[in-house]
């Protein structure tokens, strides 16, 4: 923002929570969040961040060099994606999409604006979210904690899998896992996205199949761009699993309450204590713990790697 020439506490002063006209808050299923301001003018802006491929999807324009509003073709999009988010996502980078839609009353002068004499009706998301502008791509960076690597190695020492289960884009998990030595290049480990993922394990009428799981989750490394219920599904697939002689114990990080299904399943559940998620700690059966321990130097950064499966035989190590 500096090097924009802003700064964003100027810009929280001048649109205070308070003046937020409607919120569609941050969540799995969306993977983005939005915030309606009002115009000077009279009107409405809507701001919207996320997963930038899926804010892409929901461009019909984008803001050119000048400032200039131009139509944003799939075309224009499919290129956005190649040359400018899967780079970045390989470098370990999340990439977040900025963009906007101006609801304004009376004649429109921009051909991004919609007329809106009313106020448009802010429980109609699908609408309310379409047909936006693309501002920018952003990447940002969440580092791997030098002891990190390490850590996993004596995880895997000890017997211990190490599975990376995440909303992030595949390409950026993928990424951060071979950064933290939870996969390889040529392991032949599994790295898939939770649609696949359910492709792979479910039958024709939504149901898993428990042999179809087993197919999967002894290979499976990386779940990218993965829904809650996608965590819980494999937390309660092999635990249930008879793929070896002995059952797999099972624990989970989670540092949110959308983790806490998969937590609760789980044989042993740490959860980052942070906000909500403590309360929801408070209340489940006692398997699982605030995450104040250290299973070995490192351990404490899993917030990127949510599920660990132990076999029984070392369980003692977690």
């Amino acid at each position: 923002m500096l090097d924009l020439g802003e700064d964003y506490r100027a810009i929280r002063r001048r649109h205070p929570d308070t003046s937020f006209v409607k919120v569609f808050t941050f969540n799995s299923a969306r993977k983005s969040m939005s915030t309606v301001i009002p115009l000077e003018n009279g009107g409405y802006r809507v701001y919207t961040k996320g997963a930038s491929e899926i804010i892409l999807s929901k461009c019909s324009y984008i803001l050119t060099d000048g400032g200039r509003v131009e139509k944003f073709s799939g075309a224009a999009q499919d290129r956005m994606v190649k040359d400018v988010i899967e780079p970045m996502a390989r470098d370990g980078l999340r990439t977040i999409s900025i963009a906007y839609k101006d609801f304004v009353p009376g004649a429109v002068s921009e051909p991004n604006q919609v007329r809106a004499d009313a106020e448009p009706d802010w429980d109609n998301e699908a609408k309310i979210i379409s047909n936006m502008t693309s501002v920018c791509i952003v990447g940002i960076e969440d580092p791997v904690r030098p002891e990190v690597p390490d850590a996993i190695k004596k995880c895997q020492r000890a017997g211990i899998t190490v599975r990376m289960v995440t909303g992030d884009n595949i390409n950026t998990a993928r990424a951060i896992a071979t950064k933290c030595g939870i996969i390889k290049p040529g392991d032949g480990y599994l790295v898939m996205e939770g649609k696949q993922f359910n492709a792979l394990i479910k039958d024709g009428k939504d149901q898993v199949v428990q042999s179809k799981l087993d197919e999967i989750w002894p290979r499976l490394r990386v779940l990218a761009r993965s829904q809650p219920i996608d965590k819980y599904t494999l937390v309660k697939g092999i635990i249930n699993s008879k793929v070896n002689a002995n059952r797999e114990v099972v624990a989970v990080t989670g540092d949110g309450t959308n983790d806490g299904p998969a937590l609760k399943k789980a044989d042993v559940g740490f959860a980052m204590v942070i906000g909500s998620l403590y309360s929801y700690v408070e209340h489940v059966k006692s398997n699982v713990h605030p995450f104040s321990i250290r299973v070995s130097p490192g351990l404490t950064w899993l917030r990127r790697l949510p599920t660990l499966s132990l076999r029984t035989t070392t369980s003692a190590a977690l």
